[in-house]
């Protein structure tokens, strides 16, 4: 079973509401800005942008955002820290994922976020579907028009897109077009942080609809304010959104073991070779939401050819691994298809198994390799 938080209640919405609850928190200065989105080159790559007037959230992306999340290195948490100054002068609201909300933790550990400034809801989900892989199909298909699009919606077996016309067009997974390898592998689909969440789990494509959860005062008044009209949620639908997140927890504990199983046995000689084919590109410094350093050592030692590929990466690999939060920006934007997300994965297993430590659950949790934490270890001894 999934550790969910308790929500104080439990709705069904439309997509729409939740564009018109972020515009109330702009309009009842719940917060000073929001962090929304606007489609680029095509109907499935979402950049992050900034806005502070409620009428430019009419058009949020938010079926895109939740099936593919924002394109290439963008996530929820990175575009807070760098381009929203981590909420440390303005308040701001954002919707991200489970990860993202672990990714807010780690960086308010490190000082880089302020919390109470935030307004988070939550996605509940089953992993996304990186953007330019359904691109790169559809872009190949002229006779297909992208912009009769009006909803995207990820199963665990396939891609449903919703035409205007109320047509339905399903793209099956293969080896090229599914879920992130790094999402069916993630055991934690919740997130740990917010004041609403939504899911579109167990919900029929051809229905326009949401479960939304609240979980803080903060969220109940912001949802009360918005006067959006809500529904109780049906018990069956309730219990078929339970038992789906329960199936692909499931799955994804039993991928993660023989992955990972597979991984460990794999010759070090062998990992070594696959890191040679690194060029420093640093898009996977760039993609992760963890990296916070203004001045990367490894930027520099890179720009000035001082760093050759499997340095760089084991480098990388040491510096964030007991920070990561498997969002899998490194191992799903690499142009040379590292096996980033097996290193970082198997490396999180082992410092819960040797440390009982996990990034980003608890801004309470001690980073085993933190000097408090090395204090309290040595002073245990005596």
């Amino acid at each position: 079973m999934v550790n969910r938080l308790e929500p104080m209640a439990e709705y069904v919405i439309k997509y729409d509401d939740v564009s018109k609850i972020l515009a109330t928190l702009l309009k009842e200065k719940i917060v000073d800005k929001v962090i929304s989105g606007e489609v680029k080159k095509g109907a499935f790559n979402v950049s992050p942008i900034l806005v502070d007037k409620p009428e430019d959230l009419n058009n949020f992306p938010l079926s895109q955002l939740i099936a593919y999340n924002y394109a290439r290195t963008d996530s929820a948490s990175k575009y807070l820290h760098k381009s929203a100054n981590g909420a440390l002068e303005e308040k701001i609201g954002l919707i991200g994922r489970p990860c993202d909300t672990r990714a807010i933790i780690e960086l308010v550990k490190l000082h880089q976020i302020n919390l109470d400034n935030l307004f988070i809801i939550g996605i509940e989900d089953l992993g996304i579907m990186p953007s330019s892989d359904v691109s790169k199909m559809f872009n190949k298909r002229k006779e297909f028009d992208q912009s009769k699009i009006i909803r995207h919606q990820l199963t665990s077996k396939n891609l449903s897109l919703v035409l205007d016309d109320g047509s339905v067009e399903v793209v099956e997974f293969d080896d090229n077009v599914k879920i992130s390898e790094n999402c069916l592998r993630c055991v934690r689909k919740v997130p740990v942080l917010m004041d609403l969440s939504i899911s579109d789990v167990g919900i029929p494509v051809e229905f326009d609809d949401l479960v939304l959860r609240v979980y803080t005062d903060k969220g109940k008044n912001a949802l009360e304010k918005s006067g959006i009209s809500t529904e109780a949620v049906p018990d069956v639908l309730k219990q078929k959104n339970s038992e789906m997140i329960d199936a692909i927890l499931k799955n994804a504990e039993e991928k993660r073991k023989k992955d990972l199983e597979e991984w460990a046995k794999t010759p070090e000689e062998e990992k070594l070779e696959r890191l040679k084919k690194c060029t420093a590109c640093g898009i996977c410094i760039r993609g992760c939401p963890v990296c916070y350093c203004i001045d990367c050592i490894l930027q520099k030692k890179r720009k000035e050819k001082t760093i050759e590929s499997v340095t760089y990466q084991l480098t990388r690999v040491a510096h964030v691994a007991d920070r990561c939060v498997e969002c899998g920006n490194c191992a799903n934007n690499c142009p040379q298809n590292l096996p980033l997300a097996e290193y970082f994965q198997s490396l999180i297993d082992t410092f819960e198994e040797k440390y009982g430590y996990k990034a980003g659950e608890s801004v309470e949790d001690v980073p085993f390799r933190s000097g408090k934490a090395i204090k309290e270890f040595e002073l245990a001894k005596f």
